[in-house]
């Protein structure tokens, strides 16, 4: 799947032909033309430069994308670009060697600025092309250099894909024949089959780059009688090694100082194959998770890493910086509370004790001591923080309606309560353990014994700040959390459970049983007035602009959170710019306290500077301003603020006869609301700002007045959920409240307090009964949860246009277009996620996930997996299943992948994972706080800082910060919030309680903004499916599909006349599938909706590749890898075939016995399993067994006496031998020395005794007719030197060696005794041996060999024999035929029958002997079984002085 182009005008095709178009036309070099649609087009123009041609440009449409390459330059749409660079699938990256052009469509380019360019096809394309690199089809030749059966030449195909200009002409040249040059292909070869590239021979077609190579050197050269220029082949070898790389081949470095030497800059080293994926000091692991394969150029050498973040090239781990927000620290420096130290380019963090802040803002947005962040609008007294202990303290914030709407909401007063002492901040009386002071004209500060601060913010609005230290961690609650540094389980309630929502969760905090339960807001104000939203986004846009008066507080604290209430505030307050300001306010207070101090321009805020003195309508100004009275509240409720007098303070008041009301207006008594537990009531019973007595039944009216000084009203009311409060009150207040020995139970009724319920996500329950939370059941017990302790998996959820929600529940939003690693874990697994753009703003969809498990690995894209490796295992760790709409991945590991095949990914993980993962999921310990934790383990607050830190490839660039889409195309904006508004609907409203739809909604309304270049409803589609599965997974199933809104149409799969599928929105239980025959399946997978069938009884199977029910037997098969095969279809494999035969169900390989015995009639009968199943049966008598005496069984024994002869083998030939390959240049050439051969661990003589060379490339003809200079020397081996060499290229083959090497050993006296039965064979063998050179003696002296058998009938052999001796013995019924040639006499004696013994003796001088026997004396005892056959052995010997061995 790659063409090329490189050097001297040569082309690879796609499939494999290699020709040379020397040509500077304009050609199309590869375009899809099948379709109709050209997914891209690429043409590519040549240029002479000097005596190389190189390329000049190159153009490529991609997509829509216009990109234009030249040295130098990278052009895209017009507009010049530095790389690296990303954009709409698009990714172009420059490395020292070249430029990397990626297309998500399935394109892969490199180009290295000078003479070759590559382009490697996604195999979709497969004959779909067409242009120079051809149709892609397979078939080298056909279709490109053959037309209607003619063959054409390169020229007249190239003239096909020719695309000059209008004005425009060029020239072709046709290349002259290298039929004179030849010669050269032996050089080609030795190089391209070298060493450097034994694992490219198998890959490559090494004939078609050696024609390339010849060719090169023959134009380069011009002719033989000059040396060619070694750098005429730099560019063929150069393509040969890159193109190997991409095949998978792993070249190594074949380049010398004389032969197309590249240097590196900065202590870098050149490698031909080196990792893509450079380790750095900000990521020193990046090559261990490459999974690209690998490129040639410059790389740091081993035990360093690339300093990318202070440019000085290579350096050691240990000498790495590292990076926080920015800003570079060097080795052992720290940053931050959480002391980090730099160590190996990575941050050691150690977590200091410090303290923590919760707030309370804008009237209606908390932030915890955790850094949670939430929103409601109450109005009632709620616990804000207090030690859970309720021995130390207690802070109480009121919360009241100040404008027209439900959602005007401000802080009204703060109380801090600690041993039984309470203080409202405005009031500065000193205390014991209390100091209160105002701090500026805008704070009022509390300091306490009990290690608690208070800020409260009075201007412009009321904001309160609470700090506790550390050592209240993890013993607080409240609306401000635990204070465990894990924001995750703030919502957790006193009853042991956590709530899903900020309205549950507050309700619970209420300290007046009377007030009214906040409910979930879901109204957007800036959508109320264009006014409104116009100053708000002027204004809070200040806060996260990269360029303003803010953004040195970035990196420390995101303002993100505080642009948006900032937003929310403007629109919502009546009094915009001091809700505005406040909010401003709230993030300068924050990035002070982070130590980021924000200076601010008189003229840049509108905030700045004082408020006018000015008193409002109907107010007048006075010096004498001694009480609080004059407000509606003090008209009708017991406030001791009403009470208070204090010296004269000047100031705006209410005229006499008038009352401040809750909007701020002065106006008469009858005018003013009545207040009932510090709520506005009804105006029917309220008579001129006085409450009416009267009590609604089971209510009784609480008179404080009639009840003493230490009476406690209305303000410490016992409810459900205050039964376990602590009352903390700072007056009686009289009003209507359930009898005593009465609780309320929010409903308007009295109650029992032990009949109080359970309340679990605004659903009540009785004693006794249960629900289930995630994993575990809870049951309810004296107002509080009983739960199991189970350890629950854990999800990671990734959906829509980015946005992510971790393990441990953090969320954020992230848009890059490059490859991300979403979690890995030391090697077992890892998921890779690679962002797809759907818009042009700049958004992404997460489309393609890369799951590595081991040494597998496989790909989810274009709704359907693909597995790529299965590494060495026998079988793929996973296996997979079709559940609906969604594709679902189960791993052996722990590891669960429910993917929707579009956008929407869920990740579950098992417990055992906890704290051992890391990536954009976070790192699953429970603690959402810790999860911005980057690459170098710094924590961070930015979001994209954190993902751009988890990037797969570092060279790709980051991704910045993008604008609402909202607003950049405010046009979609309306759509947007009308369609997504179901989420917020009655639709969805039995899950409102339990699965907070806001951020769906929010992130529902950005991506349908986003989504302008098609997949509107797609887009749409998959956030509201995103919460409907959300709600699916705790347990509540909503139908919320309909023909109008994302339809999904399970009829497709109905046989024509039949209805067995059927859409289902919470799944189906488990089916018997193909894959899944007994139909269990995970209790960690959800309920997944989509479409499902109703196999009948008859059918009860279902086959998820046919989407079929089926019989058992209609399932077909599964290989290893999963991939499904319909019976009777071919199944590939890597093993062998062979087949079996099979009897009696016993299954037998080819050639065994499956059985041998008798018909009892003195038949024999045997079966064997013959070739291709057959079984091969024969019938024969069976043979007469020989009778023999039970009590005695003669034996035979043989004595060996004398002395060993000499082992006549001291010369033998060694292999041949290459240890060293050419090399180019003066000095170069071919050295096999003995010390070179001895150096490279080979053993051979000191003096050898003959030595032959020869060359590689032509084995059988000797060195001096090679054609080449070449020393073969006995004394010293072999030596070519280049500078010897004539011809085009003065270089020596690559030659081998061999000698040849004698030893000689002693004659050893010996003597051997061997007993053996009558049925045994023995053959004694003492082999020839051999001398090569004439004038060696071998033998020194003549043994003498004695020989005894002793049988049942005395028998004796004797032998004498000069050189071998060879003695057949044979007991059965045979002949033994022994024939010896010797100089001397021999003489035997044989008396025994029925053995057969002739011998035949000759004397002569000059024998030749040829032996079927090794070379070395053995003896060899066969016990035969009985045979009805005779068998004759015969065995020839004859000796010489020179032998030859067979």
């Amino acid at each position: 799947n790659i063409c090329s182009t490189w050097g001297n005008y040569h082309f690879k095709t796609f499939d494999g032909d290699v020709f040379q178009l020397m040509s500077t036309c304009n050609y199309i070099l590869t375009s899809s033309c099948k379709n109709t649609y050209n997914d891209f087009n690429i043409q590519i123009r040549r240029q002479e430069a000097g005596s190389n041609p190189t390329i000049k440009h190159v153009s490529m449409k991609l997509q829509g994308s216009v990109v234009e390459l030249s040295k130098g330059s990278v052009v895209i749409d017009g507009k010049l670009v530095t790389l690296p660079f990303s954009q709409a699938g698009l990714l172009i990256e420059k490395t020292p060697t070249y430029i990397k052009i990626k297309a998500n469509l399935g394109l892969v380019a490199v180009w290295n600025e000078e003479d070759s360019f590559l382009v490697e096809l996604d195999l979709k394309y497969k004959n779909q092309t067409c242009g120079l690199c051809g149709d892609f089809n397979g078939i080298q030749l056909y279709d490109e250099f053959y037309s209607h059966g003619v063959k054409i030449s390169p020229l007249d195909f190239a003239n096909f894909w020719k695309m000059n200009g209008p004005t425009e002409s060029c020239s072709d040249y046709t290349l002259e024949s290298t039929e004179s040059c030849n010669d050269m292909k032996p050089l080609c070869e030795q190089i391209l089959t070298g060493p450097a590239f034994k694992t490219c021979h198998s890959l490559l077609d090494i004939a078609s780059f050696t024609s390339a190579c010849i060719a090169d050197l023959c134009h380069c050269g011009n002719g033989t009688n000059r040396h060619a220029d070694p750098l005429c082949l730099c560019n063929t070898v150069s393509e040969f090694s890159r193109q190997c790389v991409h095949a998978g081949g792993k070249p190594d470095n074949w380049r010398s100082k004389m032969l197309c030497w590249k240097s590196c800059p900065s202590k870098m080293e050149y490698r031909e194959c080196g990792s893509p994926c450079a380790d750095t000091c900000s990521n020193p692991e990046a090559s261990h998770t490459c999974d690209n394969h690998c490129i040639d150029g410059c790389f740091c050498p081993a035990g360093t890493v690339l300093d990318d973040l202070n440019g000085k090239g290579c350096v050691p781990l240990s000498k790495c910086s590292c990076s926080y927000n920015s800003k570079i620290y060097g080795p052992g420096e720290t940053a931050l509370c959480y002391r980090n130290v730099c160590k190996n380019g990575q941050w050691t963090c150690k977590e200091e004790n410090c303290p923590g802040t919760c707030s309370v803002e804008g009237g209606a947005h908390v932030n915890t001591f955790d850094g949670k962040v939430y929103s409601f609008h109450g109005g009632c007294s709620y616990i804000l923080a207090k030690d859970c202990a309720g021995t130390q303290f207690v802070v109480q914030g009121e919360l009241v309606q100040c404008g027209l709407t439900e959602s005007e909401t401000c802080l009204k007063s703060v109380t801090l309560g600690f041993f039984n002492r309470f203080l409202s901040p405005s009031f500065s009386e000193p205390t014991a353990g209390i100091s209160a002071f105002r701090a500026s004209s805008f704070y009022v500060l509390v300091q306490t014994s009990v290690d608690v601060l208070l800020e409260v913010q009075l201007q412009p609005i009321m904001q309160v700040y609470i700090t506790v230290t550390s050592e209240y961690k993890a013993k607080t609650c409240g609306l401000c959390g635990n204070f465990n540094r894990n924001q995750a389980d703030d919502f957790l309630k006193l009853s042991g459970v956590q709530d899903a929502t900020a309205a549950g969760f507050v309700n619970s905090w209420k300290t007046h049983a009377g007030c009214q339960d906040v409910k979930s807001n879901f109204e957007k104000p800036c959508s109320l007035s264009l006014d409104n939203e116009r100053y708000a986004q002027h204004w809070c846009s200040m806060l996260g602009d990269p360029q303003g008066v803010f953004a040195a507080c970035h990196s420390e604290i995101s303002p993100e959170p505080y642009r948006e209430n900032c937003m929310y505030d403007s629109c919502n307050c009546e009094k915009s710019e001091d809700c505005m300001c406040a909010a401003v306010s709230s993030y300068v207070h924050a990035c002070a306290a982070a130590g980021a101090m924000i200076v601010i321009l008189t003229n840049s805020v509108v905030c700045v500077g004082k408020y006018a003195s000015n008193c409002n309508t109907n107010m007048i100004y006075s010096y004498n301003i001694t009480s609080n009275s004059r407000t509606c509240r003090c008209i009708s409720m017991t406030d001791v603020s009403c009470h208070f007098s204090f010296p004269p303070v000047d100031g705006c008041i209410c005229a006499e006869g008038t009352y401040l009301d809750e909007s701020g207006k002065c106006v008469p008594a009858k005018d003013c609301p009545c207040y009932d537990k510090g709520s506005v009531v009804p105006s029917g019973t309220c008579d001129e700002g006085k409450l009416n007595s009267a009590c609604a039944p089971p209510m009784v009216f609480f008179n404080c007045s009639a009840n003493g000084p230490a009476a406690k009203g209305t303000e410490c009311e016992k409810s459900c959920n205050t039964l376990d409060m602590t009352c903390v009150s700072t007056g009686c207040t009289s009003g209507c409240m359930c009898p005593s020995g009465m609780v309320y139970d929010s409903k308007g009724s009295c109650i029992k307090p032990e009949a109080c319920p359970c309340v679990h996500n605004g659903i009540s329950y009785q004693p006794g009964e249960t629900t289930k939370v995630d994993c575990n059941t809870c049951t309810c017990s004296d107002r509080k949860w009983n739960c199991t302790a189970n350890e629950c998996d854990g999800t990671c959820s990734v959906y829509g246009d980015g946005h992510y929600i971790t393990f441990d529940q953090q969320r954020f939003n992230f848009n890059g277009n490059c490859e991300y690693i979403l979690t890995q874990s030391n090697g077992t697994f890892r998921v890779i996620t690679e962002n797809v753009p759907c818009g042009t703003t700049g958004t992404t969809c997460s489309k393609t996930i890369k799951i590595f498990l081991g040494s597998s690995e496989l790909i989810l894209t274009d709704g359907n997996y693909q597995l790529l490796s299965r590494g060495q295992s026998e079988t793929v760790p996973f296996h997979y299943s079709t559940m609906g709409i969604y594709l679902v991945m189960e791993a052996d590991n722990g590891l669960i992948l429910i993917w929707d095949r579009k956008t929407s990914l869920f990740i579950k993980l098992s417990p055992t994972y906890k704290g051992r993962v890391c990536g954009l999921c976070g790192n699953y310990d429970g603690n959402a706080n810790n999860d911005f934790t980057t690459r170098s383990h710094a924590v961070v607050v930015n979001p994209v800082v954190f993902a751009n830190s988890w990037k797969d490839l570092p060279s790709c660039p980051d991704a910045q910060n993008i604008t609402n889409p909202c607003t950049d195309n405010p046009y979609r904006q309306s759509w947007a919030q009308k369609q997504c508004s179901i989420i917020q609907s009655d639709v969805f409203s039995s899950c409102h309680s339990t699965v907070d739809p806001a951020p769906f909604y929010e992130a529902c309304v950005f991506d349908s903004c986003a989504c302008d270049t098609g997949g509107d409803c797609e887009c749409f589609c998959t956030n509201v499916a995103a919460y409907a599965e959300s709600c699916n997974q705790a347990g509540i199933c909503i139908q919320w599909r309909s023909p109008n809104i994302c339809p999904v149409f399970c009829d497709y799969y109905n046989p024509p006349g039949e209805c067995e599928w059927h859409y289902k929105p919470c799944g189906s239980p488990c089916m018997k599938t193909c894959r899944n025959p007994l139909g269990v399946c995970s209790t960690q997978i959800p309920p997944l909706e989509g479409c499902y069938p109703k196999c009948p009884p008859a059918q009860p199977y279902f086959n998820e590749d046919t989407m079929t029910c089926v019989l058992k037997e209609q399932c077909g098969c599964y290989n290893k890898e999963g991939k499904h095969y319909n019976n009777g279809d071919n199944v590939p494999t890597t093993e062998n075939c062979h087949t079996c035969c099979i009897y009696n169900g016993n299954k037998y390989p080819t050639g065994h016995t499956i059985y041998n015995t008798t018909d009892g009639h003195g038949n024999c009968m045997t079966a064997v399993c013959g070739k291709n199943g057959t079984i091969e049966k024969s019938s024969f008598r069976c043979p007469v067994p020989t009778t023999t005496a039970p009590t005695s069984q003669p034996t035979t024994t043989f004595v060996f006496t004398g002395v060993l002869p000499v082992t006549c083998n001291p010369c033998e030939w060694s292999p041949w031998l290459d240890t060293s390959f050419p090399t180019l240049g003066t000095p170069g050439g071919d050295n096999e020395t003995y010390q070179k051969i001895r150096e490279a661990g080979y053993k051979i003589c000191d003096k050898p005794s003959e030595i032959q060379c020869r060359a590689e490339k032509f084995p059988n003809v000797t060195t001096d007719k090679i054609g080449q200079v070449v020393q073969c020397d006995l004394v010293k081996g072999l030596t070519c030197k280049n500078e010897d060499q004539s011809g085009p290229l003065a270089l020596c083959f690559n030659y081998q060696v061999r000698v040849m090497c004698c030893d000689y050993k002693k004659p050893t006296p010996f003597t051997t005794t061997e007993t053996t039965t009558l049925t045994s064979t023995i053959t004694l063998t003492t082999p020839l041996t051999t001398t090569t050179p004439s004038t060696v003696t071998c033998c020194e002296t003549t043994p003498t060999t004695t020989t005894t058998m002793t049988t049942s009938s005395t028998t004796t052999v004797t032998t004498t024999t000069p050189t071998t001796t060879t003695t057949t013995i044979s007991t059965t019924s045979s002949t033994t035929t022994e024939t010896t040639t010797t100089p001397t006499t021999t003489t035997t004696t044989i008396s025994t029958t029925p053995l057969t013994t002739t011998e035949t003796t000759t004397t002569t001088t000059t024998t030749t002997t040829t032996l079927t026997t090794p070379l070395t004396t053995t003896e060899t005892t066969t016990t035969p079984t009985t045979s009805t056959t005779h068998s004759t052995t015969t065995e020839t010997t004859t000796t010489s002085t020179t032998s030859t061995n067979t």
